[in-house]
């Protein structure tokens, strides 16, 4: 288990959200098959999205499962265009290992942003991973806000 998905239980859990956590038995999970395992849509399955930031930091974005960031809108946002971060600096920056990335447990040096593109499912719940390479938890899209703690909700995907 990675440290990442550690902590990240034990946030839910200090939170009272142990129950809704979901643990898979694969050991290469995707948004495609976790949607496929709970028999849901894609886009409810939230992807974390690393990007270098400014002065050395880093900047996650949770979007929607369908969703693909938009360079000119990322630009309109954050001033620069978007470059992703290498695996070594996902870890370093983030503290997640890079395709683990979720709205939980950041280090200082990350910036937390929701996409609105999750706002689509207001109605339902949504899948942000915990840590791990097999885990999600269930959320509403104002669970997933208020857990996660972003610095705003931004438009960088289409």
């Amino acid at each position: 288990m990675f440290e990442a998905e550690k902590r990240g239980r034990e946030y839910l859990a200090a939170r009272g959200m142990s129950d809704r956590i979901i643990d898979f038995r694969n050991t290469d999970i995707t948004a495609e098959s976790t949607a496929l395992a709970l028999d849901v849509d894609v886009d409810r399955i939230c992807k974390g999205l690393a990007f270098k930031g400014k002065n050395g930091n880093a900047i996650v974005i949770i979007a929607s499962g369908h969703s693909r960031v938009d360079n000119a809108r990322f630009r309109d946002v954050f001033g620069f265009r978007p470059s992703m971060l290498s695996p070594e600096k996902t870890e370093e920056l983030i503290g997640h290992v890079a395709g683990t990335i979720n709205p939980f447990c950041l280090k200082e040096t990350a910036m937390l942003y929701l996409d609105i593109s999750i706002r689509k499912h207001m109605n339902e719940t949504v899948f942000p991973g915990i840590g791990g390479e097999d885990s999600v938890v269930e959320l509403t899209v104002d669970e997933l806000e208020k857990l996660s703690d972003p610095v705003c909700w931004v438009a960088v995907t289409k």
